[in-house]
């Protein structure tokens, strides 16, 4: 009994670093546990608890709005939750035990190695819940996310657990040098930066439609006048930029005959407009889409590419789950092919679309040429859950990594604008209907 309750108690601690409560500072307890006691039960255990905790509120998306009983819906999470626990906890732990011979030195390493593995397999990956995002909280420290992506900080995290855990206290400190020395550079670069940087007006729209109303049609178009309303009163304020959420609009983009669409176009002639549309094409092609609109023209788009599975994809052998639940049925989406910025005068914008800001490499590479992140995303799904601000806690990272500005514009909330120290400069409230007008400086 004491075994079990220690590990229950193991994956506690890990997930209220990545809950809504923000305790990062326990991570390290956390991973001296898993330190202190590298065996299979223990690991199970505390893993099942970790990930079961952190992701259970995905199951708002499939009862509350996908209409799926919920002991089949919690049946199928707890499914995942041990196919995570088992990749992430496990085989790791079972590769150091026979391929390192138990050298506690190394565990770190095959940790680390796994987490990245399984952001990218199976079906694109699972970039989620890294023990690296903790960084980001953490003074000075946080900027050398620059130089060592969350994927090094995990690794650099793990190490300080360990040499706490085994006492060595030189290792400890110059491990800490390093990592502080690191920060205090890249730190100083930024600001330097910053003290040459153009500044620009954002106003970011805060649609705050009901998840439910976005799932019916006609509820949905009930809120189109009042979110071009919204559109109005943001050019008032003169920004160089207006940007709104992802699917924003019940209208497709191509379509010419849709009276609200054209005056969603008359009004970019006043300002240009960064907006999440769905659109269809090829025929019968859908694609989750970012379009830059001025002067009632396109200016540019970008084609979500990695699509998430199961909701906006069946990946092979699931396709029966069609069958099962409505909430997914009918035609996939199409990914985008093309790695581009969207670019109109000084303002050279990336545009990952929701869950693809957790892909290190995808948003780094979309970021290269640009001077500025806009994220759009519609959290409505998991309504104000540890899920949402898991999800905006990526934003955060992002920005540290790639040193920009990013700015976070989604349905439900928090829209915000982060600095690329990491920092909340100014946030509308969940669910609250509004503009957040900011000024940010383009970098890069």
């Amino acid at each position: 009994m004491r075994v079990f309750i220690f590990a229950i108690l193991n994956g506690v601690l890990l997930y209220l670093p990545f809950s809504r409560y923000e305790l990062w500072f326990l991570i390290l307890p956390a991973l001296l546990m898993l330190l202190k006691t590298p065996n299979h039960k223990h690991y199970f255990l505390a893993g099942f608890t970790f990930f079961f905790m952190s992701l259970k509120c995905v199951n708002i998306a499939s009862i509350q709005y996908g209409g799926v009983n919920p002991f089949l819906a919690y049946a199928l999470f707890s499914v995942f939750v041990l196919f995570l626990t088992l990749y992430q906890m496990n085989l790791p732990l079972m590769l150091w035990k026979k391929l390192s011979a138990e050298r506690l030195w190394t565990l770190p390493i095959f940790y680390s190695l796994f987490e990245v593995i399984r952001s990218y397999l199976p079906y694109g990956g699972f970039p989620w819940l890294l023990v690296g995002e903790m960084s980001a909280d953490m003074p000075i420290i946080k900027y050398s996310l620059r130089f060592f992506t969350v994927y090094g900080e995990s690794l650099l995290l793990w190490y300080i657990a360990y040499f706490l855990f085994k006492r060595k206290a030189l290792p400890l400190l110059s491990l800490l040098l390093f990592v502080f020395l690191t920060g205090l550079y890249a730190k100083h670069k930024l600001l330097k930066e910053l003290s040459s940087a153009v500044s620009i007006k954002v106003a970011l729209v805060q649609t705050a439609i009901p998840q439910e109303d976005k799932l019916s049609e006609k509820s949905f178009k009930k809120h189109t006048k009042e979110m071009l309303s919204l559109v109005r009163s943001a050019l008032k304020e003169k920004p160089d930029l207006i940007v709104l959420p992802e699917s924003a609009f019940p209208f497709f983009f191509s379509d010419e005959f849709d009276k609200d669409r054209n005056e969603m176009f008359e009004l970019s002639f006043q300002a240009p407009l960064l907006v999440g549309l769905i659109d269809i094409r090829e025929g019968v092609k859908p694609y989750n889409s970012a379009y830059l609109i001025k002067d009632g023209q396109l200016v540019g788009y970008y084609d979500k590419i990695r699509l998430f599975p199961i909701g906006e994809y069946v990946p092979f052998p699931f396709a029966f789950l069609k069958d099962v639940f409505s909430a997914i049925g009918g035609i996939d989406y199409t990914p985008g092919k093309i790695w581009k910025p969207l670019t109109y005068k000084d303002i050279r914008v990336a545009t990952p679309i929701c869950f693809e800001v957790a892909y290190w490499d995808l948003v780094k590479k979309l970021s290269k040429e640009a001077n500025l992140i806009a994220v759009i995303t519609n959290d409505g799904w998991f309504n104000n859950s540890d899920c949402t601000h898991q999800h905006f806690t990526w934003a955060r990272v992002r920005a540290l990594e790639n040193a920009k500005f990013v700015l976070w514009i989604n349905n439900s909330g928090d829209t915000a604008v982060i600095d690329p120290s990491g920092k909340v400069l100014k946030k509308l409230p969940y669910m609250k209907r509004g503009i957040l007008i900011y000024e940010v400086k383009l970098l890069g």
